[in-house]
């Protein structure tokens, strides 16, 4: 059911052709037991990301994205046990499907092109350094040249995370930056600037034409999925439910924040390593969200679309060694959510938030704490409004990268409960994660215990999405269910990591 996609050529520096992200893309492995609201958050992830990488030129994880979210409706979802007949929102979702299989065509040639380029630069150098090394060996006896060296046409340098975290910083500032007040949007109907890039042209104008042939315009997709959420699926993040129901509270909250631990406007970024590429490279634009919500772009040209740019290297790997992405987190974030949390810890009494974020250069950046309308106990926390965290997230244009709650006075562990919610948003990204805070454990003077988690897969997550054991607390015949996600793992923290504050509660 792994529909992670971190490995499919990042950190190989080697291109792929249509052929071959064609068959990565088909192999993952459909589960019809899990819920369809958990695929369908899936799938809407992989969109998401597919645009990301789209703008930032990165044509192979785009194709491979928008061609496994076709996959997985026309193969697969349409036969789930829960899709009803004459389903709106899959008709709603197939022809967002149709309108993506328009943009592979489009993308396709670009891809051939790229990896014909890199075969005959590859066979090229093979035939020269064969050249090379006849001559020497006639002329001096020397060994020939090395048979591991390649050369690449793939145009993202992989940067490492833990060695870049200047850069890291820097782009989460931009990204903070641009996502205030100031963004435009392109309203419904209006084209795009002419000095985009021709792909963002070409993929606006087969939309519009697709749009004004179907019966379903792709305005009233949102709408229709909203409304088949509230009457058919209940569609919600996983939430922390209560066992006993009766016992629950609603929470009077009275957060009061201190400025020291976030800084409500970003702040000056620092100072970029020695050249390791332009601030242009990483602001690449070419296919907006929908009109109604899209955010505002940079005007680029093609070259600044194509050219040379980088990426973060994947910073760990699954069980089963598929590459995760690094996920940037603030390091303030922690104790700030401990003073939103503080009235409620000292009641004993959970609280839980949202970690939402950004995807950017291969890596994933937690630019926004949401705290949901709630109802807990000592040991469980609720969502009660779970459709205006939805809207949040949707209407932002951000991705949903885990979550994060405390345990008043346990210790600082994955309870049974906590590896069940975490089982949803693991499948949905790969790279989610599951923050865990004690605050009167260890050193209380900092915030106590705690820990970034994910379910180890495998055999963590699959155990944990086929277990059906009630409770609160009970076993799991697995061991090794889940692991430390920070040390060694993929999140990394970062100082002076502007970040959003949304309290639903207020």
């Amino acid at each position: 059911m792994a529909l992670t996609i971190g490995s499919v050529h990042h950190g190989k520096g080697i291109p792929k052709n249509v052929a071959q992200l064609v068959q990565d893309a088909s192999n993952y492995e459909f589960n019809a037991l899990v819920p369809l609201k958990y695929w369908l958050n899936t799938a809407s992830n992989m969109i998401k990301q597919a645009h990301v990488y789209l703008r930032e030129g990165d044509d192979e994880m785009a194709y491979f994205l928008l061609f496994r979210h076709a996959h997985l409706f026309l193969s697969n979802l349409s036969t789930h046990p829960q899709v009803k007949p004459n389903d709106p929102l899959m008709q709603a979702a197939q022809d967002e499907v149709k309108k993506n299989l328009k943009a592979l065509e489009l993308l396709k040639p670009r891809i051939n092109r790229r990896y014909e380029e890199y075969v005959h630069a590859n066979q090229s150098k093979a035939r020269q350094r064969e050249e090379d090394a006849a001559r020497r060996r006639a002329d001096q006896g020397l060994p020939s040249p090395s048979d591991h060296e390649t050369t690449g046409h793939n145009s993202h340098e992989k940067l490492s995370g833990h060695d870049n975290t200047d850069l890291a910083a820097r782009l989460a500032g931009l990204e903070f930056s641009k996502r205030g007040p100031s963004r435009r949007a392109y309203p419904t109907g209006s084209s795009m600037p002419k000095d985009r890039d021709d792909l963002a042209a070409q993929m606006e104008a087969v939309r519009r034409r697709f749009d004004s042939q179907t019966d379903q315009p792709s305005d009233d997709y949102k709408q229709q999925r909203q409304a088949y959420i509230a009457n058919n699926i209940g569609y919600s993040y996983p939430t922390i439910p209560s066992q006993k129901p009766q016992q629950a509270q609603r929470q009077v909250l009275e957060p009061t924040p201190s400025r020291s631990g976030y800084t409500a406007e970003p702040a000056q970024p620092p100072v970029l390593p020695p050249k390791p590429r332009t601030e242009s490279n990483v602001r690449a634009s070419i296919l907006p969200p929908r009109p109604e919500k899209a955010p505002a772009a940079p005007v680029l040209n093609k070259e600044t679309v194509t050219g040379p740019t980088y990426t973060f290297a994947p910073a760990a790997y699954l069980e089963n060694g598929t590459a995760l992405r690094t996920i940037f987190l603030p390091s303030t974030l922690r104790t700030t959510f401990l003073r939103l949390a503080y009235q409620n810890t000292l009641k004993n009494v959970e609280t839980c938030g949202f970690l939402a974020g950004t995807l950017r250069a291969n890596a994933l950046f937690v630019s926004t704490l949401i705290i949901p309308k709630q109802t807990a106990t000592s040991d469980t926390c609720e969502m009660t409004d779970e459709s205006e965290l939805f809207d949040y997230v949707d209407q932002h244009d951000l991705m949903v990268l885990g979550w994060i709650h405390t345990h008043p006075t346990q210790t600082c562990f994955m309870s049974s409960r906590d590896l069940h919610t975490h089982s949803g948003y693991q499948m949905m990204l790969a790279e989610s994660i599951a923050i865990v805070c004690a605050p009167s454990k260890g050193d209380t003077s900092h915030g106590g215990e705690w820990g970034a988690y994910r379910l180890t897969d495998p055999p963590g997550k699959m155990a944990i999405l086929k277990c059906d054991k009630p409770g609160i607390f009970h076993p799991h015949d697995v061991d090794n269910i889940y692991t430390d996600a920070m040390k060694p793992g993929h999140v990394m923290e970062i100082s002076d990591m502007d970040f959003e504050i949304v309290d639903l509660r207020k």
